[in-house]
């Protein structure tokens, strides 16, 4: 039931019946008095022993909101004085005068935000029901077919002899075990030529996308990517800066002789060679060795998103392009989220020998 105080400058409610501890009620009543100016500066607040006894609550509780007050600033003790409010407040901290309405305004439209932020994202704006979980959504797995039972019993089972190196920030890299099933995986399944110090494990597709986008573009270079293509990879190569050409596809995937007619020398291309994002066709062979051929007399970089490869009805996974990449120009990107779930936030990036120094950098630089 709720209390005031009698004979003192302010009244408090309390209510005992509720989950918020009556020290911290006591010490939201003071503090709001304070800001909205109902208690003045240099105001003399009642002893703990008085406002204990009016609230008849222990002095205990009194002491602990005072305490928390003068450390937070708002209070101060004085010798033969009492307990005051500081008298150092400045007038715009006192809230006592309703604040008028923000106006209201587009983000786009706030000069606060870097041009990036007004020009090269708007336009990516998804429907928040896409994100959700419903049957036949392209962007997720059957998330009914995950094996909980199992996968909650190796968790228990790992979790109670956990070693100490997992409990710190570990390798930016990734970690080491996983990195290796991952770089068995990609040779027996995708034909992937690599090592397990190759592999590099991040958070997210967009993650790899933003990070390569990063290393690898400067502001004004050329990213040439399938059109149509994957938004989202478009996005990260806008957000650094690049000017991205797209490059028409036909029945075997990337036009590459388009491109090269185009005479555009790109620093990256980006594909989606084993299932094209969004119609699905495969890139042939033929495409495949001339696009390799293209990067390395141009000195450019392919980034090879590997999104689907693992869903076929009447044949094995096809091998990557990367397979066939004998100069180093190659980065393969795969990911768990369609073959588990997306809430594992497992996407690895399989670098170039020479990628591999400048991308930890990055990744410390990033987020570790």
């Amino acid at each position: 039931m709720s209390k005031l105080v009698a004979g003192t400058m302010l009244a408090i409610p309390l209510d005992a019946s509720s989950h918020v501890p009556l020290f911290q009620q006591l010490y939201n009543q003071i503090r709001d008095g304070i800001l909205g100016g109902r208690i003045p500066p240099g105001g003399r607040l009642p002893s703990s022993r008085t406002l204990a006894a009016d609230l008849a609550v222990s002095r205990t509780t009194i002491l602990n909101a005072f305490d928390q007050l003068v450390a937070e600033g708002y209070l101060e003790g004085r010798v033969g004085s009492g307990t005051r409010v500081v008298s150092t407040l400045p007038d715009t901290t006192m809230i006592a005068a309703p604040r008028a309405p923000l106006p209201k305004h587009s983000a786009r439209d706030d000069n606060r935000l870097s041009r990036r932020a007004q020009q090269r994202w708007p336009w990516l704006a998804l429907p928040a029901k896409l994100l959700g979980v419903r049957p036949l959504l392209p962007v997720n797995p059957d998330l009914t077919a995950f094996p909980r039972n199992i996968w909650s019993r190796l968790i228990a089972k790992h979790w109670r002899n956990v070693p100490h190196s997992l409990l710190g920030y570990g390798d930016p890299m990734g970690y080491e075990p996983l990195r290796s099933a991952i770089a068995d995986y990609v040779k027996r399944t995708r034909a992937v030529r690599c090592e397990a110090r190759q592999v590099l494990v991040v958070s997210g597709s967009q993650h790899a996308l933003h990070l390569c986008s990063q290393v690898l573009l400067d502001v004004g270079d050329v990213a040439a990517m399938e059109d149509p293509g994957y938004p989202l990879a478009r996005a990260a190569f806008l957000g650094v800066g690049a000017r991205v050409a797209p490059v028409g596809i036909d029945q075997e995937g990337l036009v590459v002789s388009a491109l090269i007619k185009r005479r555009l020398r790109p620093r990256l291309v980006y594909v989606t060679p084993s299932h094209q994002c969004p119609l699905g066709m495969p890139m042939s062979l033929s495409r495949r060795l001339q696009l390799i051929d293209f990067a390395h007399r141009m000195n450019a970089w392919i980034l090879e998103d590997d999104y689907l490869s693992e869903y076929r009805y009447f044949s094995r996974p096809l091998p990557a392009l990367q397979s066939l990449d004998a100069n180093g120009r190659v980065i393969y990107i795969g990911t768990v989220s369609k073959t588990l779930i997306p809430a594992l936030r497992i996407v690895y990036a399989i670098l170039p020998d020479a990628l591999i120094d400048v991308f930890v950098k990055a990744r410390m630089a990033m987020g570790g």
